[in-house]
């Protein structure tokens, strides 16, 4: 039995790294306005890696669109793999040449991954474990994270394309 509304709880769960890395930077900022020494000198750095925790934190919620999609997401050893109740597959991160943000019929949205010499991973944005894909995409090189939240915060009319780079030759 629980106390808590599951929306609540979901809330909780989506924004639980935010939380911590609040107390993380009040604690550092508590010892740097009460404390004096080496405790003082702690806590400035432990404000200034809390905030910077808390702003990559955010921007994490916010790409989490809870799970609860059709498939299971998972990232592993540099490659994605997709297991849906259709189609899935695997695909390396080193050979991505295109993500697009597609828009299904009935508005929901689609990642659609693009490797080279592999089959598209075409991963609704709400399937369990896509909040991985998080790290994914902001390790990828000119990829811009402010319109990849834009596409997923906005109603899209069209599929959008959000990154591409030029196909790798291989002779």
């Amino acid at each position: 039995m629980s106390f808590m509304r599951p929306e609540a709880a979901e809330g909780l769960r989506r924004w639980r790294e935010v939380l911590i890395a609040v107390l993380m930077t009040a604690l550092g900022l508590h010892w740097l306005l009460t404390s004096f020494g080496i405790f003082k000198a702690l806590g400035a750095l432990i404000t200034i890696l809390g905030v910077v925790w808390v702003v990559l934190s955010v921007r994490r919620a916010r790409f989490d669109r809870g799970g609860g999609g059709a498939g299971v997401v998972t990232v592993d050893e540099g490659r994605v793999a997709y297991f849906g109740p259709e189609t899935g597959g695997t695909l390396a991160i080193a050979g991505l040449v295109s993500i697009r943000m597609v828009v299904n019929d009935d508005g929901s949205k689609n990642w659609y991954l693009l490797a080279q010499d592999t089959t598209p991973l075409d991963i609704p944005v709400n399937a369990e474990g896509a909040d991985a894909l998080f790290d994914v995409f902001s390790n990828l090189p000119g990829l811009d994270m402010k319109v990849v939240q834009a596409a997923l915060d906005q109603p899209l009319a069209e599929d959008v394309l959000l990154w591409h780079v030029e196909m790798r030759k291989l002779h």
